[in-house]
């Protein structure tokens, strides 16, 4: 009976603050020729000046530490746009009312879920690599949809976007 609580307790755990990324990329590119990065910011991120900060800094240091040169001119460039969302809590307080007796008398049961907890916070971030030259077509992309905690001090928020982007560009460059 322990071990199936603490099997509960630790799937529970990790179901919470989940983060999911998708990805896609041009299967005909050679990203071994993609040496050399930029960022687009012709539109906003989306994302809160300070976290764009974290993000950049983070995008930054991972790629860097991977061979890639940020330049003015370059091979591809990163778009990088998200949006916050809401939902309701998925936490309820189950109430339940049953019935039911011996013989051969129809048992009847009534239950319902009861919100506890306010909304929660969401993050959807799309990051876009693509081709700084001819046709600027899109090569490479991810898609991550994280949960965030509206009050999280500065050092919670930048570890949190630390292991966002740590997490988006684990499969850059995609093994080809």
């Amino acid at each position: 009976m322990r071990i199936f609580l603490c099997l509960i307790i630790c799937v529970l755990l990790t179901s919470c603050g989940t983060t999911f990324v998708d990805y896609d990329y041009d299967t005909k590119v050679d990203f071994s020729k993609l040496t050399s990065y930029n960022y687009d910011f012709s539109e906003s991120t989306g994302l809160l000046e300070f976290d764009e900060r974290r993000v950049v800094k983070y995008t930054d240091s991972m790629l860097q530490s991977r061979g890639y040169i940020k330049a003015e001119t370059n091979d591809f460039f990163i778009k990088i746009t998200s949006e916050e969302y809401e939902t309701r809590s998925r936490n309820t307080l189950g109430v339940g009312v049953g019935g039911g007796g011996g013989g051969g008398t129809v048992g009847v049961g009534v239950s319902g879920g009861i919100p506890i907890g306010g909304p929660e916070r969401h993050l959807k971030m799309v990051v876009t690599v693509y081709k700084a030259l001819g046709n600027q077509a899109t090569v490479w992309e991810a898609i991550c949809e994280s949960d965030i905690k509206v009050k999280a001090k500065p050092d919670k928020r930048d570890a949190h976007f630390k292991k966002l982007v740590e997490k988006i560009f684990n499969k850059f460059p995609p093994e080809q």
